[in-house]
Protein backbone atom coordinates (compact mmCIF):
# COMPACT_ATOMS: atom_id res chain seq x y z
CA UNK A 1 0.00 0.00 0.00
CA UNK A 2 2.91 2.35 0.17
CA UNK A 3 2.46 3.39 -3.41
CA UNK A 4 -1.34 4.50 -2.79
CA UNK A 5 -1.01 6.69 0.69
CA UNK A 6 -4.69 8.00 0.26
CA UNK A 7 -6.04 4.86 -0.50
CA UNK A 8 -4.13 3.18 2.86
CA UNK A 9 -5.09 6.04 5.03
CA UNK A 10 -8.98 5.42 4.11
CA UNK A 11 -8.91 1.95 4.37
CA UNK A 12 -6.66 1.74 7.37
CA UNK A 13 -9.21 4.70 9.12
CA UNK A 14 -12.00 2.21 8.18
CA UNK A 15 -10.56 -0.69 9.86
CA UNK A 16 -9.10 0.89 12.66
CA UNK A 17 -12.49 2.22 13.92
CA UNK A 18 -13.80 -0.65 12.73
CA UNK A 19 -15.83 0.67 10.19
CA UNK A 20 -15.02 -0.84 7.34
CA UNK A 21 -17.96 -1.67 4.66
CA UNK A 22 -19.27 -5.39 4.27
CA UNK A 23 -19.01 -4.95 0.45
CA UNK A 24 -15.90 -3.10 -0.78
CA UNK A 25 -15.12 -2.06 -4.99
CA UNK A 26 -11.76 -1.40 -5.65
CA UNK A 27 -11.53 0.04 -9.01
CA UNK A 28 -8.64 1.94 -11.15
CA UNK A 29 -6.04 1.35 -13.86
CA UNK A 30 -4.40 -1.89 -14.33
CA UNK A 31 -1.39 -2.94 -12.28
CA UNK A 32 -1.84 0.25 -9.79
CA UNK A 33 -2.17 -2.72 -6.84
CA UNK A 34 -5.82 -3.34 -5.91
CA UNK A 35 -5.34 -6.82 -5.80
CA UNK A 36 -2.37 -6.58 -3.18
CA UNK A 37 -4.77 -4.03 -1.14
CA UNK A 38 -6.98 -6.85 -0.88
CA UNK A 39 -4.89 -9.21 0.55
CA UNK A 40 -3.96 -6.65 3.06
CA UNK A 41 -6.93 -5.79 3.87
CA UNK A 42 -7.56 -9.31 4.43
CA UNK A 43 -4.24 -9.39 7.10
CA UNK A 44 -5.42 -6.04 8.70
CA UNK A 45 -8.95 -8.07 9.53
CA UNK A 46 -6.96 -11.38 10.83
CA UNK A 47 -3.37 -10.05 12.10
CA UNK A 48 -2.87 -11.75 15.23
CA UNK A 49 -0.51 -8.69 16.60
CA UNK A 50 -1.63 -5.59 15.01
CA UNK A 51 0.94 -2.96 15.13
CA UNK A 52 3.81 -5.27 15.63
CA UNK A 53 3.41 -7.84 13.05
CA UNK A 54 6.27 -7.68 10.38
CA UNK A 55 3.24 -7.93 7.94
CA UNK A 56 1.50 -4.48 9.35
CA UNK A 57 1.40 -1.35 7.62
CA UNK A 58 3.31 0.08 10.44
CA UNK A 59 6.75 1.78 10.54
CA UNK A 60 7.09 0.41 13.71
CA UNK A 61 6.76 -2.98 12.97
CA UNK A 62 8.86 -3.78 10.02
CA UNK A 63 11.62 -6.32 10.00
CA UNK A 64 9.21 -8.29 12.81
CA UNK A 65 8.18 -11.56 12.38
CA UNK A 66 4.78 -12.21 10.87
CA UNK A 67 1.88 -13.66 12.58
CA UNK A 68 0.64 -16.98 11.88
CA UNK A 69 -2.76 -15.69 10.30
CA UNK A 70 -0.23 -13.22 7.80
CA UNK A 71 1.89 -15.69 6.46
CA UNK A 72 -1.08 -18.65 5.99
CA UNK A 73 -2.93 -15.33 3.87
CA UNK A 74 0.61 -14.41 2.64
CA UNK A 75 0.72 -18.22 1.21
CA UNK A 76 -2.86 -18.33 0.06
CA UNK A 77 -3.49 -21.17 2.70
CA UNK A 78 -5.75 -19.29 5.10
CA UNK A 79 -8.85 -21.35 5.35
CA UNK A 80 -11.29 -17.72 5.94
CA UNK A 81 -9.98 -16.08 2.68
CA UNK A 82 -11.56 -17.34 -0.59
CA UNK A 83 -10.47 -15.84 -3.40
CA UNK A 84 -12.10 -16.58 -7.04
CA UNK A 85 -10.62 -16.24 -10.32
CA UNK A 86 -11.27 -16.43 -13.90
CA UNK A 87 -10.90 -19.68 -15.45
CA UNK A 88 -11.20 -20.74 -18.85
CA UNK A 89 -14.02 -22.98 -19.69
CA UNK A 90 -13.10 -27.05 -17.96
CA UNK A 91 -13.53 -29.01 -14.82
CA UNK A 92 -12.71 -26.70 -11.71
CA UNK A 93 -11.24 -29.21 -9.78
CA UNK A 94 -8.23 -29.13 -12.51
CA UNK A 95 -7.66 -25.34 -13.09
CA UNK A 96 -8.30 -23.88 -9.60
CA UNK A 97 -4.95 -26.22 -8.28
CA UNK A 98 -3.30 -24.63 -11.14
CA UNK A 99 -3.70 -21.09 -10.65
CA UNK A 100 -3.52 -21.21 -7.11
CA UNK A 101 -0.23 -22.67 -7.63
CA UNK A 102 1.14 -20.44 -9.75
CA UNK A 103 0.04 -17.15 -7.09
CA UNK A 104 1.40 -18.92 -4.65
CA UNK A 105 4.81 -18.95 -6.71
CA UNK A 106 4.26 -15.06 -7.62
CA UNK A 107 1.07 -13.56 -6.80
CA UNK A 108 1.34 -11.04 -9.49
CA UNK A 109 1.78 -14.43 -12.56
CA UNK A 110 -1.19 -13.43 -14.69
CA UNK A 111 -0.19 -16.16 -17.15
CA UNK A 112 -1.27 -19.33 -16.18
CA UNK A 113 -4.22 -19.78 -19.18
CA UNK A 114 -2.42 -17.54 -22.19
CA UNK A 115 -4.51 -17.62 -24.69
CA UNK A 116 -7.55 -18.85 -23.75
CA UNK A 117 -10.86 -17.13 -22.36
CA UNK A 118 -11.33 -16.93 -19.06
CA UNK A 119 -14.74 -16.08 -17.14
CA UNK A 120 -15.77 -15.90 -13.98
CA UNK A 121 -19.17 -18.90 -13.65
CA UNK A 122 -21.64 -18.86 -11.82
CA UNK A 123 -20.95 -22.56 -10.14
CA UNK A 124 -17.88 -20.57 -8.96
CA UNK A 125 -19.40 -17.79 -7.23
CA UNK A 126 -22.04 -20.74 -5.52
CA UNK A 127 -19.40 -22.46 -3.79
CA UNK A 128 -17.74 -18.72 -2.64
CA UNK A 129 -21.13 -18.27 -1.62
CA UNK A 130 -21.32 -21.29 0.41
CA UNK A 131 -18.03 -20.87 1.84
CA UNK A 132 -18.21 -17.31 2.62
CA UNK A 133 -21.35 -17.90 4.49
CA UNK A 134 -19.72 -20.22 6.94
CA UNK A 135 -18.76 -18.49 10.27
CA UNK A 136 -14.79 -18.16 10.51
CA UNK A 137 -13.01 -21.54 10.61
CA UNK A 138 -10.12 -20.43 12.47
CA UNK A 139 -9.46 -16.53 11.73
CA UNK A 140 -11.34 -13.22 13.04
CA UNK A 141 -13.07 -12.56 9.37
CA UNK A 142 -13.78 -14.60 5.99
CA UNK A 143 -13.23 -12.56 3.37
CA UNK A 144 -14.10 -13.40 -0.15
CA UNK A 145 -12.57 -12.03 -3.35
CA UNK A 146 -13.40 -11.42 -6.90
CA UNK A 147 -9.84 -9.72 -8.05
CA UNK A 148 -11.23 -9.34 -11.67
CA UNK A 149 -14.93 -9.17 -11.04
CA UNK A 150 -15.71 -7.51 -14.29
CA UNK A 151 -14.57 -11.33 -15.88
CA UNK A 152 -18.25 -12.42 -13.93
CA UNK A 153 -20.63 -13.46 -16.43
CA UNK A 154 -24.39 -11.24 -16.03
CA UNK A 155 -25.34 -15.07 -14.17
CA UNK A 156 -22.33 -14.51 -11.49
CA UNK A 157 -23.14 -11.42 -10.73
CA UNK A 158 -26.55 -11.76 -9.91
CA UNK A 159 -25.66 -14.70 -7.81
CA UNK A 160 -23.06 -12.60 -6.38
CA UNK A 161 -26.06 -9.96 -5.92
CA UNK A 162 -27.48 -11.98 -3.68
CA UNK A 163 -24.71 -11.85 -1.02
CA UNK A 164 -24.44 -8.28 -1.05
CA UNK A 165 -27.69 -7.84 -0.35
CA UNK A 166 -27.52 -9.89 2.56
CA UNK A 167 -23.74 -10.49 3.46
CA UNK A 168 -22.84 -12.50 6.80
CA UNK A 169 -21.79 -10.65 8.91
CA UNK A 170 -18.55 -12.17 9.65
CA UNK A 171 -17.73 -11.82 5.64
CA UNK A 172 -16.03 -8.83 4.15
CA UNK A 173 -17.01 -9.07 0.54
CA UNK A 174 -14.17 -6.96 -1.85
CA UNK A 175 -14.39 -7.11 -5.51
CA UNK A 176 -11.73 -5.46 -7.90
CA UNK A 177 -11.81 -4.45 -11.56
CA UNK A 178 -9.85 -2.57 -14.11
CA UNK A 179 -13.49 -2.20 -15.73
CA UNK A 180 -16.10 -0.85 -13.29
CA UNK A 181 -18.39 -0.16 -16.22
CA UNK A 182 -18.78 -4.17 -17.30
CA UNK A 183 -20.50 -4.33 -13.65
CA UNK A 184 -23.82 -4.65 -13.18
CA UNK A 185 -25.51 -0.87 -11.54
CA UNK A 186 -27.19 -3.10 -8.78
CA UNK A 187 -23.45 -4.65 -7.98
CA UNK A 188 -21.60 -1.46 -8.20
CA UNK A 189 -24.85 0.35 -6.05
CA UNK A 190 -24.58 -2.07 -3.14
CA UNK A 191 -20.28 -1.33 -2.98
CA UNK A 192 -18.41 1.13 -0.94
CA UNK A 193 -15.99 2.34 -4.14
CA UNK A 194 -12.96 3.15 -3.51
CA UNK A 195 -10.54 4.65 -6.25
CA UNK A 196 -6.95 3.44 -7.03
CA UNK A 197 -4.54 6.03 -8.63
CA UNK A 198 -1.55 4.86 -11.16
CA UNK A 199 1.48 3.91 -8.83
CA UNK A 200 3.79 6.66 -8.75
CA UNK A 201 7.34 5.51 -10.50
CA UNK A 202 9.31 5.04 -7.57
CA UNK A 203 6.62 2.35 -5.63
CA UNK A 204 6.72 0.17 -9.03
CA UNK A 205 10.64 0.86 -9.33
CA UNK A 206 10.89 -0.11 -5.61
CA UNK A 207 8.80 -3.02 -6.37
CA UNK A 208 10.78 -4.35 -8.75
CA UNK A 209 13.96 -4.09 -7.07
CA UNK A 210 12.18 -5.91 -3.99
CA UNK A 211 10.36 -9.17 -5.08
CA UNK A 212 11.77 -9.45 -8.94
CA UNK A 213 15.88 -8.55 -7.81
CA UNK A 214 15.73 -6.03 -10.73
CA UNK A 215 19.01 -4.04 -10.15
CA UNK A 216 17.97 -0.16 -9.39
CA UNK A 217 18.97 1.78 -12.16
CA UNK A 218 17.13 -0.87 -14.56
CA UNK A 219 13.89 -0.56 -12.57
CA UNK A 220 13.60 3.13 -12.19
CA UNK A 221 13.86 2.45 -16.41
CA UNK A 222 11.06 -0.12 -16.59
CA UNK A 223 9.05 1.84 -14.12
CA UNK A 224 9.31 5.00 -16.64
CA UNK A 225 7.92 2.68 -19.37
CA UNK A 226 5.38 0.77 -17.21
CA UNK A 227 3.83 4.32 -15.90
CA UNK A 228 2.32 3.39 -13.09
CA UNK A 229 1.16 -0.10 -13.99
CA UNK A 230 3.26 -3.15 -11.85
CA UNK A 231 1.62 -5.46 -13.75
CA UNK A 232 3.07 -4.23 -17.35
CA UNK A 233 6.45 -3.72 -15.40
CA UNK A 234 6.74 -7.10 -14.55
CA UNK A 235 5.91 -8.10 -18.23
CA UNK A 236 8.26 -5.90 -19.23
CA UNK A 237 10.69 -8.47 -17.75
CA UNK A 238 9.65 -11.24 -20.34
CA UNK A 239 11.61 -11.06 -23.67
CA UNK A 240 8.75 -12.40 -25.50
CA UNK A 241 6.57 -9.43 -24.06
CA UNK A 242 9.14 -6.98 -25.53
CA UNK A 243 9.10 -7.88 -28.66
CA UNK A 244 5.32 -7.16 -28.46
CA UNK A 245 6.35 -3.86 -27.31
CA UNK A 246 8.93 -3.59 -29.87
CA UNK A 247 6.49 -4.55 -32.68
CA UNK A 248 3.59 -2.04 -31.72
CA UNK A 249 6.39 0.55 -31.69
CA UNK A 250 7.43 -0.10 -34.86
CA UNK A 251 3.49 0.06 -36.76
CA UNK A 252 3.21 3.11 -35.02
CA UNK A 253 6.35 4.87 -36.31
CA UNK A 254 5.73 3.82 -39.78
CA UNK A 255 2.06 5.27 -39.37
CA UNK A 256 2.93 8.12 -38.11
CA UNK A 257 5.77 8.66 -40.68
CA UNK A 258 2.81 7.64 -43.48
CA UNK A 259 4.92 4.61 -44.85
CA UNK A 260 1.76 2.77 -45.57
CA UNK A 261 2.90 0.56 -48.68
CA UNK A 262 5.23 -1.10 -45.51
CA UNK A 263 2.08 -1.81 -43.62
CA UNK A 264 0.88 -4.55 -44.74
CA UNK A 265 3.97 -7.33 -44.45
CA UNK A 266 4.17 -5.57 -41.00
CA UNK A 267 0.98 -6.87 -40.28
CA UNK A 268 1.65 -10.36 -42.14
CA UNK A 269 4.51 -10.76 -39.93
CA UNK A 270 2.63 -10.02 -36.68
CA UNK A 271 -0.46 -12.36 -37.19
CA UNK A 272 2.27 -15.34 -38.34
CA UNK A 273 3.78 -14.95 -34.88
CA UNK A 274 1.28 -13.90 -32.35
CA UNK A 275 -1.44 -15.51 -30.99
CA UNK A 276 -4.82 -13.82 -30.62
CA UNK A 277 -4.35 -12.51 -26.90
CA UNK A 278 -0.94 -11.80 -27.38
CA UNK A 279 -2.31 -9.30 -30.60
CA UNK A 280 -4.60 -7.28 -28.39
CA UNK A 281 -1.57 -7.08 -26.02
CA UNK A 282 -0.06 -5.62 -29.20
CA UNK A 283 -2.93 -3.31 -29.40
CA UNK A 284 -3.03 -2.63 -25.92
CA UNK A 285 0.51 -1.66 -25.66
CA UNK A 286 -0.16 0.65 -29.36
CA UNK A 287 -2.59 2.08 -27.41
CA UNK A 288 -0.46 2.82 -24.42
CA UNK A 289 2.35 4.29 -26.46
CA UNK A 290 -0.87 6.57 -27.92
CA UNK A 291 -1.45 8.25 -24.13
CA UNK A 292 1.84 8.84 -23.79
CA UNK A 293 2.34 10.52 -26.75
CA UNK A 294 -1.05 13.15 -25.82
CA UNK A 295 0.65 13.37 -22.14
CA UNK A 296 3.88 14.01 -23.84
CA UNK A 297 1.77 16.98 -25.86
CA UNK A 298 0.78 18.04 -22.71
CA UNK A 299 3.49 18.68 -21.23
CA UNK A 300 2.72 15.95 -18.78
CA UNK A 301 4.93 12.85 -19.13
CA UNK A 302 8.03 13.71 -17.11
CA UNK A 303 11.31 13.67 -18.24
CA UNK A 304 12.51 10.03 -17.38
CA UNK A 305 9.23 9.11 -18.89
CA UNK A 306 9.38 11.00 -22.13
CA UNK A 307 12.82 10.11 -22.44
CA UNK A 308 12.12 6.26 -22.63
CA UNK A 309 8.93 7.27 -24.85
CA UNK A 310 11.85 9.03 -26.88
CA UNK A 311 14.09 5.65 -27.18
CA UNK A 312 10.54 4.28 -28.66
CA UNK A 313 9.41 6.64 -31.01
CA UNK A 314 11.68 9.14 -32.20
CA UNK A 315 11.58 12.43 -31.94
CA UNK A 316 10.00 12.31 -35.52
CA UNK A 317 7.45 10.17 -34.80
CA UNK A 318 6.47 12.07 -31.32
CA UNK A 319 6.26 15.43 -33.52
CA UNK A 320 3.68 13.95 -35.79
CA UNK A 321 1.80 11.96 -32.97
CA UNK A 322 1.41 16.09 -32.03
CA UNK A 323 -0.60 16.91 -34.98
CA UNK A 324 -2.84 14.01 -34.86
CA UNK A 325 -6.46 13.54 -33.27
CA UNK A 326 -4.92 10.81 -31.15
CA UNK A 327 -8.62 10.24 -28.89
CA UNK A 328 -9.73 8.84 -32.23
CA UNK A 329 -6.94 7.03 -33.05
CA UNK A 330 -7.42 5.28 -29.81
CA UNK A 331 -10.63 4.63 -30.35
CA UNK A 332 -10.24 2.75 -33.56
CA UNK A 333 -7.56 0.49 -32.02
CA UNK A 334 -9.87 -0.46 -28.83
CA UNK A 335 -12.76 -1.66 -31.63
CA UNK A 336 -10.22 -3.61 -33.65
CA UNK A 337 -8.71 -5.09 -30.44
CA UNK A 338 -12.92 -5.77 -29.50
CA UNK A 339 -13.41 -7.52 -32.78
CA UNK A 340 -10.76 -9.87 -31.87
CA UNK A 341 -13.39 -11.77 -29.34
CA UNK A 342 -15.33 -12.11 -32.18
CA UNK A 343 -13.00 -14.65 -33.85
CA UNK A 344 -11.97 -12.47 -37.00
CA UNK A 345 -8.86 -13.28 -38.88
CA UNK A 346 -5.87 -11.57 -37.42
CA UNK A 347 -4.13 -10.29 -40.31
CA UNK A 348 -6.95 -8.87 -42.19
CA UNK A 349 -7.73 -6.72 -38.85
CA UNK A 350 -4.23 -5.52 -38.50
CA UNK A 351 -4.27 -4.32 -42.13
CA UNK A 352 -7.53 -2.72 -42.14
CA UNK A 353 -6.55 -1.38 -38.67
CA UNK A 354 -3.01 0.27 -39.68
CA UNK A 355 -3.91 1.13 -43.36
CA UNK A 356 -7.00 3.46 -41.25
CA UNK A 357 -4.62 5.06 -39.09
CA UNK A 358 -2.21 5.80 -42.17
CA UNK A 359 -5.21 7.18 -43.63
CA UNK A 360 -4.27 5.37 -46.79
CA UNK A 361 -5.71 2.64 -49.01
CA UNK A 362 -3.65 0.35 -51.48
Amino acid sequence: MKGQPRVAGLAGAMLAAGKLPASLLFTGPEGAGKELAAMWTAARLNCEAPGTCGASATPDSRGAAVCQACDKIGRLEHPDIHIVYPLPSGPMEKTVPEIIESRRADFMASGEFEGKARSIGIDQVREMIREASKQPFEGKRSVAMLPEAHLATVEAQNAFLKLLEEPPPSTVLILATDHPDRLLPTIRSRCHEIRFDALPDEATGEFLSLFYSVEEREAARLAAIAQGNIRRGIRLLDPRYLGIRADAASMLKLVLAGKAARLPAEAEAAAREYTREETARLMEEMVFLMRAAMLDREGRLGPQRRSELGKELGAEALAAAAERDLPRDIRKIEASSRNLSRNVDLELTLVQLLLDLAGKWY
